[in-house]
């Protein structure tokens, strides 16, 4: 097994500088660490579902009659 380095004072220190920087804004925790959240939530040739208008149109009618009542 090899033995991993312990990083010295400054280079924790500069590391520390980094994810400061990359944190916005100042009430997010600091971003340590590499970042992530650069892919899509979904492959970008594909296309979102199709909308069953009539669906939601019967579900906003249904609504409107409960806030009616």
């Amino acid at each position: 097994m090899e033995a991993t380095k312990k990083p010295s004072p400054a280079e924790i220190e500069e590391e520390l500088d980094e994810a400061l920087k990359a944190t916005f804004p100042a009430s997010d925790p600091v971003a340590v660490g590499e970042i992530s959240g650069t892919e899509p939530d979904r492959p970008l040739h594909r296309r979102p579902a199709k909308l069953d208008t009539s669906l939601a149109k019967e579900l906003a009618r249904n609504l409107a009659k409960r806030v009616r009542r």
